[in-house]
């Protein structure tokens, strides 16, 4: 295929879409006891330089905040109301908010003790800042004699982590010391407080979540994740989630990466993973060469990162290895730590089916060879599908894990309608960018966000809809009417497949039978800004997953949390997500006549359609979000460490041990549900979806 960019030739049109100024704010606080006031100052800057400064004060009985705190939360709200107006008359959207904390005395010398819980812990202002202005809050401790002028070191410090080449709210992603993860900057970024993680479960799944957490930290245990990039993907968000949590909950669990190296990550996707999926040319063979360098390459990143005595190879109790990039290191950690318990993370299909039928075939092959590491862990999670677990895993060993998606992060929260105006007017910058193409927004859109790969059915998905639209032209639809397609995802640094499939995308919609529809097919991928994302998927009309093979897709529970109905190929655990013909449809892979059937129902039975974006969000269920799998996680890390601690003689292990089997392919919730005598997680009734407007 030829590698020259395909930029397709649309019938242009002038935008009528008005980008406001991005913006970044310093706020600092302070309270004034003469005047009984909390006085705040403003810088704004627009990246390059300060374009602004205001000073201003909310007055406030601090006695009575001190025993009434929601005092203070209302006297948040007016500043916050302030910026807000402020804001809509400059036309700025604020991208970033740097919140400065010096912590005053009053006139006796004494600390100012309920506004360093304030500014310092910043549960109030930073979650509102994130929530209601859609700007991310940083807290940085700042210098200067003046308000204004520590405003303006907070936004300075908080510019230097921001992505200022790509439009949206993207903070730069930190890989620290032993290429740790450096989730939300260790805490500089504050998005939300626990409160807010807290509303989104049901009682019962909060309280054995803490139960477990007071274990863990009483014990003192220690577990590690290791996989191989820390942005792009499903595996890196559902990491960033639940290190964010685990932060909140004060717990020492740690997330570590590899050293991205271009030619190995083409060996782990294109002989890994899509050989393992069943997607790769049939070709497609490990070499000998390709397990060296892998086994060379693993040991290293071991060794150079990890294996120090204060690395988290030797001291943590608990390892979680996700997905088959990086379980070479398997044997080092064995080696360096024998008592250490391993869990592995399958998040991909592998197709059982395929290396059963084959035992000489590349699926085969590819599996014997990541096996030879795999087989020494302790546990095996796979998503609940019986053919992703090949037939050489034992049983006892397997338990079953969905993916996961939070519903407070970028990809989730409410968005109000001049932010989704916002990032839609983003989407369209970069949609004319790379394909010519600008969405006109007054009209419907069917949407597929997903990584431009193989498994993905994106010729599938054009063929679909372009025998939809076909099917709305024959019932008079008229060309201002007619829905247009986008087709949308981010790459990531292990993926190389990204690049070729969206150029093959692109030529697909220059054959001669798309004519009448490559106009309104928009191509784009986009950087990793969540809200980009969020305010995509929440204002289609239909969201699609026609996915050949697929693990457990989450933006399928993202659309659904949306109100958004799915029209999904039986792939993998999708049908485990979609509710035939209640919240979203089910075609059988490949069955394109079937989908564009079901998307002309949903546009035109509106009564359907009603009652299926009702019951996307109703029927949805906690153990889906965050909360529920880091419950999941938690439990079996401190099931496993007290496995750990008992072997090495600690016999005060016992108590925390369960008599209940892990393994045998149950669903972890079912384990943990009945040692602590529990129901498992119960529909929500839209508590996922509105805890942020409500809270």
């Amino acid at each position: 295929m030829d590698s020259k960019h395909v930029q397709r030739k649309p019938r242009r049109r002038s935008s009528v879409y008005a980008i406001p100024q991005t913006v970044y704010l310093g706020l600092e606080l302070e309270y004034n006891e003469r005047t009984k006031e909390i006085e705040f100052a403003i810088c704004v800057h627009d990246g390059s330089y300060a374009i602004g400064y205001e000073l201003s004060s909310v007055d406030i009985d601090i006695e009575a905040a001190k025993i009434d705190s929601s005092i203070i939360e209302k006297k948040m709200d007016l500043i916050l109301s302030y910026i807000r107006r402020r804001s809509a008359e400059q036309n700025y959207k604020i991208n970033a908010v740097g919140l400065g904390v010096r912590i005053m005395k009053n006139h006796n010398g004494e600390k100012q003790g309920r506004f360093k819980g304030l500014l310092a812990d910043a549960p109030i202002l930073a979650s509102k800042i994130w929530l209601e202005l859609d700007a991310i809050p940083f807290v940085f401790r700042t210098n200067g004699k003046s308000l204004d002028e520590r405003a303006s070191s907070a936004v300075r410090k908080t510019i230097v982590w921001m992505s200022p080449q790509i439009p949206g709210s993207i903070p730069r992603i930190s890989v620290g010391f032993r290429h740790e993860v450096e989730v939300d900057l260790k805490g500089i970024i504050k998005l939300v407080d626990i409160s807010y993680y807290q509303k989104t479960v049901i009682p019962s799944t909060w309280e054995t979540l803490m139960k477990i957490t007071e274990d863990l930290k009483s014990r003192k245990i220690k577990a590690s994740f290791f996989n191989a990039t820390p942005q792009g993907g499903g595996v890196a968000l559902m990491r960033h989630a639940l290190i964010r949590l685990c932060s909140l909950l004060k717990l020492d669990v740690h997330w570590f990466v590899v050293k991205p190296k271009p030619e190995i990550f083409d060996i782990t996707k294109r002989k890994f993973h899509n050989v393992l999926q069943g997607v790769a040319p049939p070709e497609t063979r490990l070499t000998q060469n390709d397990k060296d360098l892998f086994i060379t390459w693993s040991n290293d990143n071991a060794e150079k990162f990890w294996s120090d005595d204060e690395g988290p190879l030797k001291t943590s109790d608990v390892i979680i290895i996700d997905d088959p990039q990086v379980c070479g290191i398997i044997p080092y950690i064995k080696k360096l730590n024998p008592t250490c318990k391993i869990i592995y993370r399958s998040h991909i299909e592998i197709c059982a089916d395929l290396i059963r039928d084959n035992p000489n075939g590349p699926q085969a092959e590819t599996w014997d060879f990541l096996w030879g590491f795999i087989s020494q862990c302790d546990l095996f999670i796979s998503h609940p599908i019986k053919n992703f677990i090949p037939d050489s895993v034992p049983k006892e060993k397997v338990v079953l894990l969905p993916a996961s998606t939070d519903p407070l992060d970028g990809l989730n929260k409410d968005l109000s309608s001049s932010d989704m105006h916002f990032y839609r007017s983003i989407y369209n910058r970069f949609s004319l960018d790379q394909c010519g193409i600008e969405i006109n927004f007054h009209r419907p859109y069917i949407i597929q966000v997903a990584r431009f790969d193989p498994s993905k059915g994106i010729p599938l998905l054009i063929e679909s809809f372009s025998l939809l639209r076909k099917k709305l032209q024959d019932a008079g639809w008229t060309s201002d009417e007619m829905p247009s397609l986008i087709i949308c995802g981010a790459g990531s640094v292990d993926d190389p497949d990204g690049t070729p499939i969206y150029e093959q995308t692109n030529t697909i919609l220059q054959q001669p039978e798309y004519s009448d529809i490559s106009d309104d097919v928009s191509t784009v991928r986009l950087p990793p800004c969540d809200q980009i994302y969020n305010a995509m998927l929440r204002c289609s009309h239909v969201a699609l997953q026609l996915s050949t093979r697929e693990g457990f897709e989450v933006k399928v529970t993202e659309a659904l949390a949306k109100g958004i109905p799915v029209v999904a190929f039986e792939a993998g655990g999708i049908p485990l997500q979609i509710k035939h013909g209640v919240n979203g449809f089910l075609a059988e892979i490949g069955n394109v006549e079937k989908v564009a059937e079901y998307l002309f129902t949903l546009f035109t039975d509106k009564k359907l359609y009603e009652k299926m974006s009702l019951a996307a969000k109703s029927t949805l269920n906690e153990q889906y979000f965050t909360v529920f799998q880091t419950l999941n996680w938690l439990y079996l890390i401190n099931q496993f460490s007290a496995r750990r601690r008992l072997e090495m003689g600690d016999e005060k292990e016992r108590e925390i041990l369960t008599k209940e089997i892990i393994g045998n392919e149950r669903w972890v919730k079912d384990i943990w549900a009945k040692q602590y005598n529990i129901n498992e997680g119960e529909p929500l009734d839209n508590i996922i979806v509105h805890a942020v407007s409500n809270s």
